[in-house]
């Protein structure tokens, strides 16, 4: 198979985040590089998506597109259903752009969803057995690697993407060269899948296409729109949202019957193809996506969330409702007629599997001689030490990838030098500070994982409340005396939605998207947030907030975020009665900003663990532990310091140090490293 997905060897950093997210562990570390094994890929694109240090590449697609582009042979583009939700520019302009960058003609794939919709909707009555679809090439690959003995319940139809390459082959232009667009990184894998035949001549990724954009100097927000050409869509267009396949081919899914079951998500799919594998299911159709829905795909180019992309598919087919002509859509679909039936290959990976003896082998070379010694921390990437030592022996790890291992090890070379060297005593202090270090961001990834968890569930209830409330402000008078109460529901909606964007966001160390902003400012709009509430009724709150401290670069609503935890944490340490003092003053080229209270303090043991994820002093069912680790993982995102200073009966001081502007930028220059694709 050949290679879709290659690592940058300068750029991994040995934080096994891909191992971690890989749903098939389909990686393999040498000399301390995370290596994709293409025989085991199924090229779902997580590991770039939870690469910390962007150290993993996919198959370039550029080069041949620009080729084809300069050949003077007619080239079509294929732009995936999901692409109204993939820019932050109206839709009909991408089109535009595509037209710019030489493509003759712009077809949409969503066509192609509706020709394969009908013959699912006839495989679905006519089946009396399980059928699982095959739209999406992760899940099918998939199957045929580590599932080969669910391959024949594999729905025989291509996908949306070869449906309308063959249209086009058969009925249109079969010596055109095809390029598809999409956020699908798989999709570089299926268009060479030998049981489908050529069809699809290259793939781009929407990200591909946005370095393409940049690198033509084109500005897609100044182009006029311009409408697709080839056959009319018609609910096709709602195909990438999870359920449209039911949507488009009108599969009626009653969740009395359960004889549909539509999932999606990494953890989801796998449990289901488990269930199924094992009879412990007994619907007849599984609509199954890897991602969240095609909106979701590994290289979408914004970080709107999953409703407000959903909300851009839908606004998109409404509007191309109104201007399509229903009989040109019914005279379409029957003029490019074409056969969808496709096969599958059972490739089943053998690996060797290790004894009993085998494993204990080689957790004894981890020092992990007891049950007891096993810690199953899962910092090297794999659930359990077991499963590591299973890995090790099939060649996939390495044995010395145990983060706890190396810390005692550290901790003994440690311990020797101080009898050896005084000299040697602040170095050591310095290694101590970076194992706290490596343990907090282990601890920070396993807080990642729940955040995008809980950030996934919580989108869609707030979707839902923000939706209608909007409906009721738009049916209801000003004047109505539940006007201004509905608007602070909307209001605060937002804020939550903001916030679970901004969980979301941390989980995945994105860089912060930021603005110049006035520290000063930050703390008094997070205090007009929280001293109405009775809890402040008693506190004094003192001010020190010194009106010459520069200005730093920022995100204002993630620093208000911070503010906000460190504050309500404070007052409510005190009980609501004693003196709150927030102080900004300038140091050198940075601003430090100080949240004291007068409460009972804390202990050194205590002090230590504060920023841990999950951590709380509180009772049982009265925190959650998370808002000092967010917090934490904010600053350092914006390249600051946050330090805790406390002891029983004298109160607690928190204070955050971080740069001015000027320096933010400094630092930012060097840290950068290429990452558009280089124009060969």
């Amino acid at each position: 198979m050949e290679q879709i997905v290659k690592t940058i060897e300068t750029k991994c950093k040995r934080c096994y985040s891909c191992i971690r997210n890989c749903p098939v562990k389909a990686i393999r570390v040498e000399n301390e590089q995370a290596h994709v094994i293409a025989e085991r890929c199924i090229a779902c694109g997580y590991c770039i998506k939870v690469c910390p240090q962007n150290a993993k590449q996919i198959k370039d697609g550029i080069t041949q597109t620009l080729e084809f582009l300069s050949s003077g042979k007619q080239t079509i583009a294929l732009i995936a259903p999901s692409f109204p939700a993939a820019f932050s520019v109206k839709p009909l302009q991408i089109v535009t752009g595509l037209l710019k960058l030489g493509f003759d003609k712009v077809y949409e794939v969503a066509f192609g969803a509706d020709l394969v919709a009908r013959d699912y909707e006839n495989l679905q009555k006519q089946n009396r057995d399980l059928v699982i679809s095959s739209p999406c090439p992760a899940v099918v690959n998939y199957i045929e690697k580590y599932r080969p003995e669910l391959v024949p319940y594999l729905a025989p139809i291509v996908s949306p993407m070869i449906a309308l390459g063959r249209a086009i082959k058969e009925h249109i232009a079969a010596d055109a060269k095809q390029v598809f667009i999409g956020p699908c990184v798989a999709k570089k894998h299926e268009k060479d899948d030998p049981n489908i035949g050529q069809v699809i001549d290259q793939v781009l990724t929407f990200e591909e296409l946005e370095t393409m954009f940049k690198h033509h100097d084109i500005e897609l927000s100044c182009l006029a729109e311009t409408e697709p050409s080839g056959p009319l869509p018609d609910t096709g267009m709602i195909f990438p949202v999870s359920g449209g396949l039911l949507k488009t081919g009108q599969m009626q899914n009653d969740i009395l019957e359960n004889d549909i079951i539509v999932t999606e998500g990494e953890d989801r799919v796998l449990d289901i193809l488990t269930q199924a594998t094992e009879h412990h299911i007994h619907a007849r159709f599984l609509d199954l996506l890897f991602c969240k829905g095609c909106i979701n795909g590994p290289k979408m180019v914004n970080d709107y969330s999953m409703f407000a992309r959903k909300e851009k598919i839908v606004d998109y087919l409404k509007q191309r409702s109104l201007k399509n002509d229903p009989q040109k859509i019914q005279n379409d679909h029957k003029r490019y007629r074409i056969s969808t039936l496709r096969t599958f290959s059972a490739k089943s990976l053998s690996t060797p599997n290790p004894t009993q003896k085998d494993i204990e082998n080689i957790l004894r070379k981890t020092g992990k001689i007891t049950p007891e010694d096993e810690l199953n921390c899962g910092a090297c990437g794999y659930n359990t030490c077991r499963d590591k030592a299973k890995a090790v022996y099939q060649g996939l790890a390495e044995a010395e990838m145990c983060l706890p291992y190396i810390i005692d090890k550290l901790e003994r070379i440690q311990a020797e030098l101080l009898h050896s060297n005084e000299e040697l005593t602040e170095s050591l202090k310095k290694l101590s500070r970076t194992q706290d270090q490596l343990i907090q961001a282990e601890k920070l990834a396993s807080l990642g994982q729940l955040a995008a968890g809980v950030a996934h569930e919580l989108n869609n209830p707030l979707g839902g409340i923000l939706l209608y409330s909007s409906l009721l402000l738009e049916k209801m008078d000003k004047t109505h005396h539940h006007f201004e109460d509905i608007e602070q529901i909307q209001s605060e909606t937002k804020r939550c939605k903001n916030i679970v964007q901004g969980l979301l966001d941390f989980s995945r160390q994105s860089r912060t998207q930021g603005t110049v902003v006035d520290l000063n400012t930050i703390i008094e709009k997070t205090l007009s947030l929280v001293t109405h509430q009775s809890l402040f009724k008693n506190t004094t709150i003192i001010k020190n907030l010194d009106p010459a401290i520069p200005k730093i670069y920022a995100d204002p609503g993630q620093l208000q975020q911070v503010f906000l935890n460190i504050i309500l944490n404070a007052v409510q340490a005190m009980q609501g009665k004693g003196n709150l003092i927030l102080t900004t003053r300038k140091d050198q080229n940075k601003v430090m900003a100080s949240v004291k209270d007068t409460g009972p303090g804390m202990s050194a043991k205590i002090s230590k663990k504060i920023f841990d994820p999950f951590f709380t002093t509180r009772p049982q069912g009265q925190g959650t532990g998370l808002g000092l680790a967010i917090a934490y993982g904010i600053i350092q995102k914006h390249k600051g310091t946050i330090q805790v200073k406390s002891r029983p009966g004298k109160g607690a001081e928190f204070r955050i140090i971080l740069p001015d502007a000027d320096f933010y930028h400094h630092i930012e220059k060097e840290m950068v490293s290429e990452k558009d694709i280089e124009y060969k």
